[in-house]
């Protein structure tokens, strides 16, 4: 099930967050994460976010995007995606190109890299006519 953020869930989004930038992103250190956190959730309770609800009530993932270890490859990143897919004309996002799993996910579901450097891979996504 995917529902919009609960103040309560926070400390779980953010957990994901830091774990997920942890395990994604090797080549940046740890202590850069951390010292972004109070500033990434400020900017998450100022934002639209969708979590992914696992069947056990736990938020398997959320929007932004970012999936549990444990819930990755099991769809759930699609999932997310396509519903936020189906409220928007367009979506943008930037990754770091070292992180080629990720680059390639948003290519298989219909981004296009507009611009790209050693540090940055900016894409968009904008929905069929």
């Amino acid at each position: 099930m995917i529902r919009k953020m609960k103040p309560a869930d926070l400390n779980a989004i953010m957990e994901i967050w830091l774990s997920s930038n942890l395990d994604a992103h090797s080549f940046v250190g740890r202590q850069y994460w951390q010292e972004q956190l109070p500033a990434v959730r400020a900017a998450i309770q100022d934002a639209e976010v969708y979590c992914y609800i696992a069947t056990n009530d736990t938020i398997a993932g959320f929007i932004g995007l970012f999936v549990a270890s444990k819930y990755r490859q099991q769809g759930i990143g699609s999932k997310l995606l396509a519903f936020v897919q189906g409220y928007h004309q367009q979506l943008t996002l930037d990754a770091y190109p070292q992180n080629q799993r990720a680059v390639a996910f948003y290519h298989r579901h219909g981004f296009v890299t507009s611009q790209q450097d050693a540090t940055n891979v900016h894409m968009t996504w904008t929905a069929p006519e």
